[in-house]
């Protein structure tokens, strides 16, 4: 490496920064500590536990057949091609947010889920939701029939009480529904209050964005959706926003692929935007920051107060704030963030996140309006279906009725305030002085179970529906297959307490659409279900302008603002579980979370400072057991684990909800810790003055963060724009460009003491047909933001098992592809660096030269590739991989789930039958989804009569490059001097891993770049 690269002290953990004799120890091992074998006894029952339908998949689809028998076709219907997969357009709901999907089909059961190209909130990409949902389908936990008062009944019993209960249409009938912007449930919904003219209907999402709206209505007199166009900012400025997490952010695919359309830089002469985090959690956005600020997500409005007065002074319609002073007025960041701001008017982007009041909503807005960048940067959009009522207020106006004893029926349509509700309402207690209550729900859950009727709900992919993307994009939701359990979609539900009839919705969704496409229905309907958008329109852009009540309000509560004193709570929703409704989804609880790489729990996390004045001792070094705390807020006491995040603000402590759940599923059966008796009224997500205590005892919590060290080897680089400027070559090792191998670089061989080390002087390199392509990748660090889709979408496609807590504490983790999260600098304001690291694919693979049973090898085009019939588990490869990248399957998890008397009829169709599945005692890795790889390869050759089997350039997506929302990773033939991949390679940011190793890897790494502001750094 050339003297002028920087070689920062990456670290991963506190226990790794100490560098202390456990360190040492740890990375010493060959294999983590007792992972050759089991030292405690592990039930059948236990272990099906936290496999739930995951595990099951990973072994029982391709060794048996279902137990029913079949018929072959008698007439082959023309578009089926036995083991030709075929791909249909639909469409993904998150909350109220359409995300267009494709769904690969194998003969009537889907598959893998992928973006659609055509539909703008996916151009292509997914997110860990959308990729883990069709884990949520097979699911053998759902609900699998109809109750009535908690015994077995059926739909048709459902439709005959409804004829007879609903012919009362003068009665009390209150509707909670979850978020939804399809035009067929709201055509529904309207429907019902004219039938029952005492109806009221309420939108509940215990992490919605009605603050948002409402903020939005202080500045504008409107209730408008805010879209942030971050391609088209210069300066973008996140309060609190975690905006690229999907868990904090319905629109998180589309944001992730604008934002980093806005730093995509190919050469110094580039420019790139500059992004300025405030924030009190490290969060998944602030990790992706140019220049971070720690602070309390209390005095989030203080800061935001004080900068808006800043720029009064130099621009109009922020007079409001002018003489505002607080603690931050004179904070070194304020006349900095201001003078970039002034500086690119009309092209910056200043955004709060949605948990935050309506006032700093407000704020914010008033600040983006002054300085141009409404219309431009930011928009503002009417959405039809959204009520002009706060959700949150009629929520709990709702609730004191019910207490009351005035309603008469509550239907629950997909939603479980029972379970999400704040805890001083007393959800359950209040409906259970209803009279009737019917729920719809994906499983028989906490708020079910108070009902005296249960219908189970069909899946997104098992159901007719439609809706519209975040801006307003519409689509048809069509259903892969019948509903696995006989289960009704939401408009069917509806449509049934209407009518008192069994309803089709398909039907119902043609009678919404055949009054939209007017001209030639058939047509256009057809052209919908092909393209997966159903119009061209969106949400109306409104132009706005500030309310003359605004500066009345904002002068009032911005000079009211107290600060944050003492411990505050800061409550968020979970990056993998969300809000619980994911928790028994075994691929989401085990992929690590992406800054603490914590598994299958929720903990508090808070500063090293604020863990010392409370003695809280930090894990160590491999160490699995953590102290516990309790919490106190308003007189409710949790104990939850405590977890020492570098980064996090002081004086403040962050826990997420959707744990802690029981006799709900058996891979959330217990899992973690529920918050949500912390949530009221009044402190739905942050409260202060919290009270806490060490409680003496210890709790295990799986997390990543140590397994497969690298032992303070430089494996990530970068630099600021100004060092790449300065000196473009900053990444590189002395290498050079094989003319007759184009992309694959390798370390140059040169003379004396500057020689290469390499164990493969005396083997002969491998010599490759000319007419085969030769494989590579290459992932940009610029891009890549440690989402973590990559890793979620290689399980979907590859079979990847899920071993549970107890596994992962081991370091046992099956997943092809680790997310490395390093930390640089000091311990409480650290910067946050991602990398994912497949398989390298080394051309002198070190494996290959161990394995005495040739179970690894090379194949004609230049992969490294695994035959797992050979392969007798020495695991001499994997001590011999220097990149960690190789996992070894400790359980036959096959024969766990063939005696475990599931529904083998419903688990395995999950399965890709393109991909061998692995039993015990095997070596897996990446295999650069050499299955997608040989079909284009076949393809090819038909499509040229034998002629070539060479793809085209882009023809062949890896499952982590298409799922990818950044558009990170590239991959793509070597030998094709024109390909994409080929051309990131002969960028001067262009490294290899470990490259003075010489094993002369295929996937390479464009080192990554960070436009800080000199004035603060």
């Amino acid at each position: 490496m050339s003297e002028e690269v920087k070689s920062p002290n990456y670290w991963k953990s506190l226990g790794e920064l100490a560098k202390n004799e456990e360190y040492q120890k740890f990375v010493e091992r060959e294999f983590p500590e007792n992972a050759t074998e089991l030292n405690d006894q592990v039930s059948r029952r236990s272990f099906l536990r936290v496999m739930g339908a995951s595990i099951a998949l990973a072994g029982f689809a391709a060794c048996r057949r279902p137990v029913q028998k079949i018929m072959p076709y008698s007439d082959m219907p023309e578009e089926v091609t036995p083991g030709k997969p075929l791909y249909y357009a639909s469409a993904m709901p998150f909350q109220d947010a359409l995300t267009g999907i494709v769904v690969e089909n194998h003969e009537g059961r889907p598959g893998k889920i992928e973006g659609n190209h055509l539909h703008p909130a996916s151009s292509g990409n997914t997110s860990i939701f959308g990729q883990a949902s069709i884990l949520n389908m097979y699911d053998p936990d759902r609900s699998r029939y109809v109750r009535k008062d908690g015994e077995r009944s059926s739909v048709s019993a459902f439709t005959k009480f409804c004829s007879n209960h609903f012919s009362d249409t003068e009665q009390n009938v209150a509707f909670i529904s979850e978020a939804n912007s399809s035009p067929t449930f709201n055509k529904l919904r309207e429907e019902a209050l004219s039938q029952f003219p005492n109806a009221q209907w309420v939108t509940y999402e215990p992490f919605g964005e009605d603050n948002a709206l409402e903020g939005a209505n202080i500045a504008f007199d409107q209730r408008l959706r805010t879209f942030n166009q971050f391609d088209q900012a210069n300066v973008i400025v996140a309060f609190d926003d975690d905006f690229l997490n999907p868990a904090a952010d319905k629109n998180s695919v589309e944001n992730t692929r604008r934002f980093t359309e806005g730093r995509d830089i190919e050469s110094p002469e580039d420019g790139m935007s500059r992004f300025y985090a405030i924030e009190s959690t490290f969060s998944l956005t602030g990790s992706n920051a140019d220049n971070r600020l720690r602070l309390k997500s209390g005095d989030i409005g203080l800061f935001i107060y004080a900068l808006a007065a800043e720029l009064s002074n130099s621009v109009s319609g922020l007079s409001a704030f002018s003489g505002v002073s607080n603690r931050f007025s004179d904070h070194e960041w304020i006349p900095v963030l201001a003078e970039e701001l002034l500086e690119n008017r009309g092209e910056s982007v200043l955004t709060v996140g949605r948990d935050h009041q309506p006032e700093l909503h407000a704020t914010v807005a008033a600040i983006n309006t002054a300085l141009g960048n409404t219309g431009q940067s930011v928009t503002y959009h009417e959405v039809p279906h959204f009520s002009d009522q706060n959700d949150q207020e009629a929520f709990v106006n709702l609730v004191e009725e019910l207490n009351n004893g005035t309603i008469d029926t509550v239907v629950l349509v997909g939603t479980n305030p029972a379970f999400t509700a704040p805890a001083d309402l007393n959800f359950a207690d209040a409906l259970s002085q209803a009279g009737q209550v019917i729920h719809l729900s994906d499983y028989y859950d906490e708020t079910s179970k108070l009902a005296n009727w249960h219908l189970n709900r069909a899946h997104f992919l098992e159901a007719w529906g439609d809706g519209s993307s975040y801006t307003g994009t519409p689509s048809i939701i069509q259903p892969q297959i019948e509903p696995l359990y006989s289960g009704i979609s939401e408009i069917e539900f509806l449509d049934t307490i209407l009518t008192g009839q069994q309803s089709d919705g398909y039907e119902l969704v043609q009678q919404t659409w055949q009054a939209y496409y007017s001209s030639d229905f058939q047509s256009e309907w057809k052209q919908a279900l092909h393209d997966g958008i159903a119009g061209n329109e969106t949400f109306p852009v409104v132009s706005v302008s500030i309310s003359n009540d605004f500066n009345t309000a904002a002068a009032d509560f911005a000079s009211n603002a107290s600060p944050s004193e003492g411990l505050e709570l800061v409550i968020r929703a979970d990056s993998t579980v969300f809000d619980g409704r994911y928790a028994n989804n075994g691929w989401l609880q085990e992929l690590p979370k992406p800054m603490t790489k914590i598994t299958w729990d929720n903990v508090a996390l808070m500063s090293k400072k604020t863990a010392d004045e409370l003695g809280i001792k930090a894990a160590g070094l491999g160490e699995s057991e953590v102290e516990v705390l309790s919490v106190t807020v308003d007189g409710t006491t949790i104990e939850i684990p405590a977890w020492v995040q570098p980064g996090h603000a002081d004086d403040s402590i962050t826990v997420t909800v959707g744990y802690g759940r029981e006799g709900f599923g058996r891979v959330a059966n217990k899992m973690g810790v529920d918050t949500y008796p912390l949530r009221t009224t009044n402190n739905m997500h942050f409260a202060d003055g919290i009270s806490v205590e060490k409680t003496g005892k210890m709790y295990e919590i799986a997390c990543t963060q140590d397994h497969n060290t690298m032992e303070g080897r430089s494996l990530l680089r970068y630099a600021t724009l100004q060092e790449y400027r300065e000196n473009p070559d900053f990444s590189t090792y002395e290498s050079s460009y094989d003319a007759e191998m184009p992309g694959v670089a390798y370390a140059e061989e040169t003379t004396g003491d500057s020689d290469p080390l390499s164990i493969f002087d005396a083997i002969d390199e491998q010599e490759y047909p000319e007419e085969e392509p030769q494989w590579g990748m290459t992932i940009d660090l610029n891009a890549c933001t440690g989402c973590g889709v990559c890793t979620m979408a290689c399980n979907a496609e590859n079979n990847i098992p899920v071993i549970g807590k107890r596994e992962v504490s081991r370091g046992r983790e099956m997943h092809w592809i680790r997310n490395d999260r390093y930390f640089d600098g000091d311990v409480n304001d650290p910067k946050a660096l991602h990398q994912p690291v497949p398989c390298m694919h080394c051309e002198l693979a070190p494996c290959e030269q161990v394995c005495p049973v040739a179970a690894t090898t090379h194949s004609d085009d230049g992969m490294n590739q695994m035959t797992y019939n050979r392969c007798i588990g020495t695991r001499y490869c994997a001590n011999n991989c220097p990149y960690k990248v190789r996992r070894f399957n400790f359980f036959n998890y096959t024969k766990e789930f063939l005696t475990s008397g599931d529904d083998p009829e419903i688990v395995q169709m999950a399965m890709n039958p393109e991909v061998t599945v692995r039993f015990r005692g095997v070596m897996e890795k990446c295999t650069y989804c050499v299955q997608r790889v040989n079909r284009a390869k076949i393809q090819r050759s038909i499509a040229t009569n034998g002629q070539s089997k060479k793809p085209v350039d882009g023809s062949v997506e890896t499952a982590c490059q298409q799922a990818c929302p950044a558009d990170a990773i590239y991959f793509g033939d070597l030998t094709d001097p024109d390909s994409q991949v080929v051309q990131t390679k002969r960028n001067n940011r262009n490294y290899l891993l470990l490259e003075e190793v010489n094993t002369r890897p295929r996937t390479s790494y464009l080192a990554q770049i960070r436009n800080p502001n000199p004035k603060l750094a």
